[in-house]
């Protein structure tokens, strides 16, 4: 009895494990956990030109020891595609609000998409009663974070600003977690009845035994 036991808790967990690994091999959600953290090497840029540089929402923004700002935006969602290397990262709720001269440009609920060519982050942007939805705002090449050449435009047109188009703003890090599948959560907890069960027994033999 007790070999039959093992076998099935063997083959269990086993089976629980395969079940955690494949669970990550197809597109699964990210779970809202974490940060994605910007670090702006072009605050002096920005601030040279006269352009203030704010938290939105759930945002955290403070400087780093050579004055540079750092951003930090909650990871709320999204999907991850380990086989492919590719996700969609959303972050609902945060954003930067950029101002100069009595007129702020909002940037908000930044998407992190690498399914593109180039990985991209889009957003919403809003300056006073105008708003556009998925605006193209930053490029990146690995964690080099670049302005899109649109948000350069953009912000030449509503801060007067030069053309930042291009230019490299800072450094972006995210780590987004996948959420186990139900059925892994299945799994794993019939695998701990059983060894629940196994452990029971063998005390009770021990117990007989003695």
């Amino acid at each position: 009895m007790m070999n039959r036991i093992r076998i099935f808790l063997s083959g269990s967990i086993a089976a629980c494990a395969l079940l955690v690994t494949t669970a990550t091999t197809a597109a699964t959600q990210i779970a809202p956990v974490g940060s994605t953290f910007v670090v702006l090497t072009a605050t002096p840029v920005l601030v040279g030109a006269g352009v203030g540089v704010d938290k939105i929402g759930t945002a955290a923004l403070f400087p780093d020891a050579s004055g540079n700002l750092i951003g930090a935006f909650a990871i709320t969602g999204g999907t991850l595609d380990p086989d492919l290397g590719n996700a969609l990262v959303e972050h609902e709720g945060s954003g930067l609000a950029l101002s100069r001269n009595g007129t702020t440009v909002n940037l908000e609920n930044f998407l992190i998409d690498t399914t593109l060519p180039t990985d991209t982050i889009f957003g919403k942007v809003s300056v006073g009663s105008t708003t556009l939805e998925n605006v193209p705002l930053f490029t990146l090449s690995g964690a080099n974070l670049f302005l899109s050449e649109t948000a350069g435009d953009a912000l030449v047109s509503f801060l007067a600003i030069p053309d930042l188009g291009g230019a490299q703003l800072g450094f972006a890090l995210t780590n987004p977690l996948p959420v186990p599948e139900p059925e892994t959560y299945a799994m794993m907890g019939a695998g701990l009845v059983l060894l629940a069960f196994a452990r029971s027994r063998r005390q009770q033999k021990v117990a007989v035994q003695a």
